[in-house]
């Protein structure tokens, strides 16, 4: 009788033993699913915060580009509504071929206005080029007429490169140093450019005028090694995620 109850005993203590145990298993495991349940909450906070922040930066970008386009547009037909006038003021000016230099000479100087103001896309060789057809007119080396017909290229080339997209080759200075680059260009609108050592960054402008700036962001150099790429595919159209220039054209 007395081992039986000592029997008894014992299976009631170790009964009590493997409870206690079991309580504190699982005590413990709620506690590690309620840490892992509070990370995993703050985890998608986290991302939904950086999700809304994300988005805000794009919507910000979109309207910073819609709003450039929208100036881009009005540039264009500025240079239309000049380009009219210039022929109104031909056609009423007639017969008389000296009549047409006094015209042709104001068209030519908001012409250089224009690219001076526009992209820095060869602007060198463009202001030349304009001033060229206005020294050959002011010195009697071209008539009027063919003049008038250069003058007539120079508004239809400045009309072509706003809706032109491709990529072409020249001298950029940055850092003090004029290098030999390829360039990007988008429009009016952006433009990108990559040096033989495969740097690469972006046209931007401040209250001093344009200037060339390089890339330091691993993100940004990849954006922009995709638009040459692309470019070079021949790929013209279509969606490219690229550095905020918008902003970095309206102010530094």
């Amino acid at each position: 009788m007395r081992k039986s109850v000592l029997s008894m005993a014992v299976i009631v203590t170790l009964g009590s033993t493997t409870l206690v145990a079991s309580t504190q298993n699982m005590a413990e495991s709620l506690m590690k699913i309620r840490a892992d349940v509070e990370e995993l909450d703050a985890s998608i906070t986290d991302e939904r915060d950086a999700y809304k922040s994300s988005m805000s930066s794009l919507l910000r970008q979109k309207n910073d580009l819609e709003s450039v386009i929208s100036r881009e547009n009005l540039k264009i037909k500025q240079i239309e509504r000049e380009l009219g006038n210039v022929r109104k003021e031909i056609k009423e000016a007639g017969k008389n071929s000296e009549g047409l230099k006094p015209l042709l000479v104001t068209a030519l100087d908001l012409m250089k206005e224009n690219i001076k103001s526009s992209l820095p896309f060869k602007t060198k060789d463009r202001l030349a080029d304009i001033e060229k057809i206005k020294s050959q007119l002011e010195n009697d080396l071209v008539t009027p007429q063919k003049a008038l017909a250069l003058t007539w290229n120079a508004y239809a080339d400045a009309i072509r490169m706003s809706k032109e997209n491709g990529i072409f080759k020249q001298t950029i200075n940055i850092s003090g140093q004029d290098r030999l680059a390829e360039v990007a260009r988008i429009g009016t609108v952006a433009m990108f450019f990559r040096l033989p050592d495969d740097s690469v960054g972006q046209v931007s402008k401040d209250a001093t005028g344009w200037y060339y700036k390089e890339a330091v962001s691993k993100k940004e150099k990849e954006q922009i090694l995709a638009l040459f790429d692309s470019f070079k595919k021949q790929i013209r159209s279509g969606f490219f995620t690229l550095p905020n220039t918008i902003v970095m054209t309206e102010a530094k």
